[in-house]
């Protein structure tokens, strides 16, 4: 008798430990992980996507000749087994790695990936991507795994044209663009299920998919080989929920397993639950800043009022209390996550400097200038109202006016003086400084404040140089000598970047790319066991 009620009690602990009990429950394959994403996704089609905040939908469908190191953010091979620059510097060879497949089945070949990028650039689809991918003249196709695109002319940031996802042609064609549209395929790790727009999106993991995981060598971070994994969990699903408080109680209770871009005052309230897990990371692209509108207000020609705005603003003072210490001061117009950034460039905070330099400057004393900020960030009221405090310190006198976004966009395009003598902006872009060198710098750009700088013609030729150099390493420094031209004759002013801060639910692991503005790589995510 007391022997069988021995084994009772141990069958019963046996089944509390291992099925009853949830914190020790194998996670199987069936386990899902849920999303919160901040926007409504308008298509899960990568052909005509328009917002990048679709991305993190798309691109788990679908792979790209190049993708992102998890480890260290930078681009890597993706369905690529090689990329190599020819010998005319304008041409790059490509080599797809073979056993790659769409979720139909069939393979994936150098006729998809021309196909694909003909789609891009379809005028019909509308896709965001169909400018930046004109630079290419032509891909020729010269055999099932291997095709040459062809640039018009050597191309700078031509990484920035390697990570859209691949579809299948032959499926296209079978089902049509309608049909296409509601169930696209890719090769990723996930493949569609279904979707609810304004509500939901629900991915599926494909059968037996193997990921490639890099790993480095602990001393210098390159990568040294390649291991494959299974992926973790069974179903990915994006939970659409515009309100970030809303996203946050939906975490606490557990309806989402991940969130982002949490703000920095909830971060405590978060850390406090044993459930959740709260994590950040600084090298991702963030860079908010002051721009002067030089062509329309002469008195920032003036190098001393310039200057004096280089040494006027505390800007550690305002991630500490604005952003809760989430965030960290920036001296270029170059954000952390960026090709080209500098952690050594660096200018004290120094009011009295200031000062001096605006008593020696052409300003009138009681000229009002006008500081224009949007309603784009929740905080730029907030940020401005210090700004101006911190101007006023200096002898400046500083109005503030808010713009609708667009409004705002307009008058910067068309140098309108309604703008105003300098503006807030906010710049959540990629990690390639190109773009911004090209429409806010370069004179003649339809951006530019400021066209006839005294060292235009030198920082001019820097930036076009820049964009059709495709050697990396020449390239970082035609960018490092553009930015030190500009350190010489300063324009506007970067204030600060901010953290990424996300959150999840104990039961999975994730670690944010580098580099990257959005959540990619959800197929790394980990369910704890």
């Amino acid at each position: 008798m007391l022997k069988k009620m021995f084994y009772s009690i141990l069958l019963y602990l046996l089944l509390f430990c291992f099925v009853l009990h949830p914190g020790l429950v194998s996670a199987g394959p069936d386990d899902s992980v849920k999303v919160g994403i901040d926007s409504d996704i308008s298509t899960v089609n990568i052909l005509e996507f328009k917002l990048a905040l679709e991305l993190p939908v798309i691109t788990t469908m679908h792979e790209g000749l190049m993708g992102s190191d998890p480890v260290t953010g930078k681009y890597d091979k993706g369905l690529a087994a090689s990329i190599k620059i020819l010998e005319n510097r304008k041409d790059i060879k490509v080599t797809i790695e073979k056993g790659h497949t769409f979720h139909t089945g069939d393979p994936v070949t150098a006729h998809d990936v021309k196909w694909t990028y003909a789609q891009i650039s379809n005028p019909e689809n509308s896709c965001i991507m169909a400018g930046a991918v004109e630079e290419i003249e032509e891909i020729d196709v010269l055999d099932d795994h291997t095709l040459i695109f062809r640039f018009y002319e050597p191309y700078g940031p031509w990484t920035e044209l390697m990570w859209i996802g691949i579809c299948s042609k032959n499926y296209f064609e079978k089902v049509g663009r309608e049909e296409f549209r509601k169930k696209p395929v890719g090769s990723g790790a996930f493949r569609f299920v279904d979707r609810e727009p304004g509500e939901y999106v629900t991915l599926e993991a494909v059968d037996n998919y193997l990921y490639k995981e890099p790993v480095h060598d602990k001393k210098t971070m390159k990568r040294i080989k390649w291991t494959k994994k299974k992926l973790d969990y069974k179903t990915l699903k994006f939970l659409t929920v515009t309100d970030k408080i809303t996203q946050l109680a939906m975490l606490e209770t557990g309806e989402l397993d991940l969130i982002t871009g949490v703000m920095p005052h909830f971060v405590k309230r978060l850390e406090r639950n044993p459930k959740i897990k709260v994590k950040r990371i600084s090298k991702v692209p963030s860079l908010t800043g002051l721009s002067l509108q030089t062509d329309t207000y002469p008195i920032w020609k003036d190098r001393n009022i310039r200057l004096a705005l280089r040494y006027a603003i505390d800007k550690q003072a305002i991630v500490d209390r604005v952003f809760l210490g989430e965030g960290y001061p920036l001296y270029e117009f170059i954000s952390r996550g960026e090709r080209g950034y500098d952690p050594n460039v660096k200018f004290e905070f120094d009011p009295e400097k200031s000062r001096k330099l605006v008593k020696t400057s052409s300003y009138v004393p009681g000229t009002p200038m006008v500081l224009s900020y949007t309603s784009a960030s929740p905080t730029a009221p907030l940020v401005s109202t210090i700004l101006q405090k911190y101007l006023q310190d200096i002898g400046l006198t500083v109005k503030l006016q808010q713009l609708e976004t667009g409004t705002a966009a307009t008058y910067a395009r068309t140098k309108d003086r309604r703008l105003g003598h300098m503006s807030m902006y906010t710049w959540d872009g990629g990690r390639d400084p190109n773009l911004r060198l090209m429409l806010g710098v370069l004179s003649d750009s339809e951006y530019a404040e400021w066209s006839d700088r005294p060292d235009k013609e030198k920082l001019d030729k820097l930036i076009l140089a820049q964009r059709i150099e495709p050697d990396r390493k020449k390239r970082l420094a035609l960018i490092k000598a553009a930015y030190a031209l500009m350190r010489k004759e300063p324009g506007g002013q970067v204030l600060f970047g901010l953290n990424q801060i996300y959150a999840m639910r104990n039961r999975i692991d994730y670690t944010w790319t580098p580099m990257e503005g959005l959540v990619f790589n959800l197929h790394r995510v980990k369910i704890v066991k």
